[in-house]
């Protein structure tokens, strides 16, 4: 049962959710929705890419190993031929050969212009290849001269090339300190641009991105508005049922205080008609009028007290007070 209550509490959570906020456009409310589906769908999409990513890294990883573990197997082979080769022209080379030669291809004459005696230090060689050997002298003298011609002009181009280096560098680092005293003006910290050229903007959702969060803070505002003008309203409602209230009161203190003038004024009358007691008409009248005057008075005021409590409540205000006593009748 509490399992059921929660999810109820989470169903209704999520249609409160849903409920499009007052002042904004249906049509914006449904976009902002649509986009955030298609944020969550691309996050889905976003981590499944990232799982594919991983193992891909994985098997890498482990195809580098037995790459490089191929490589130092393929080098040591090569390394065994290469030693066998030479194990075997080494071996071939200690083998006697027998060369069957005339005297007029043989070249190696002593100071006296005769054959030495032992033959063991010779070499045989091709009259071909000899001219060749011949030819290669003069080439390498040319390939030599060729060779520091060039190396002259590399030296050259190296000095330049530092210069040019030495220069780009500095211009580099000026445009650094540019960059980043430009960042620290815009956004108070530097930025890195490699993680900023890696994201990938979305034009059409930072328009409407920047449009909610237009419309949230022109409601945030609003709403603050309303919030002061409800205040200024409660504190003047507080304000009017005070006034209205202390003028109900008045009124109630005037209306028995006019009863009880005028009940007075009765029980005078009265004692006046049924005892005789010797007494000047002159004051007699003085007094009548006087309390005359004063229930007049008071009833203007009562009136005045009544046109200001239905201002009152024109405006709003409720009054709370006791009901006022009944005057009693002048007879």
């Amino acid at each position: 049962a509490d399992d059921d209550d929660d999810d109820d509490d989470d169903d209704l959570s999520d249609d409160e959710e849903e409920v499009c906020p007052p002042g904004c456009e249906p049509a914006l409310y449904e976009r902002v929705c649509e986009l955030r589906l298609k944020r969550l769908e691309q996050e889905d999409v976003y981590a499944e890419f990232q799982k594919s990513i991983e193992a891909l890294k994985k098997d890498n990883d482990a195809l580098i190993k037995k790459e490089k573990a191929l490589d130092a197997a393929l080098l040591e082979t090569d390394r065994d031929i290469e030693s066998f080769q030479n194990e075997k022209q080494r071996k071939l080379n200690e083998l006697d050969v027998v060369v069957v030669l005339h005297l007029s291809q043989l070249r190696l004459l002593n100071e006296r212009g005769q054959l030495p005696a032992e033959l063991a230090e010779c070499l045989v060689f091709t009259h071909d290849g000899l001219e060749q050997l011949a030819a290669r002298i003069g080439e390498l003298a040319d390939e030599k001269v060729e060779l520091r011609r060039r190396q002259k002009d590399l030296r050259r181009k190296k000095e330049a090339l530092a210069k040019e280096r030495k220069g780009k560098v500095a211009r580099n680092a000026e445009l650094e300190a540019r960059a980043v005293d430009v960042q620290m003006l815009k956004f108070g910290q530097e930025v890195d641009l490699d993680a900023l050229n890696s994201y990938t903007v979305n034009k059409s959702a930072e328009e409407l991105r920047e449009k909610v969060t237009m419309l949230d803070q022109k409601q945030q505002r609003a709403l603050a508005q309303w919030e002061v003008r409800l205040k200024q309203a409660k504190a003047d409602l507080i304000r009017a049922t005070q006034q209205s209230t202390q003028a109900l009161e008045r009124v109630a203190q005037l209306l028995a205080a006019q009863a009880q003038l005028e009940g007075t004024l009765n029980k005078t009358q009265k004692a006046g008609s049924a005892i005789s007691v010797p007494s000047s008409g002159q004051e007699e009248a003085l007094e009548r009028g006087r309390l005359v005057q004063m229930v007049k008075l008071q009833g203007t005021e009562i009136d005045a007290l009544k046109v200001e409590i239905n201002m009152l409540r024109r405006k709003g205000g409720h009054v709370y007070s006791s009901a006022p006593a009944a005057p009693a009748a002048i007879e």
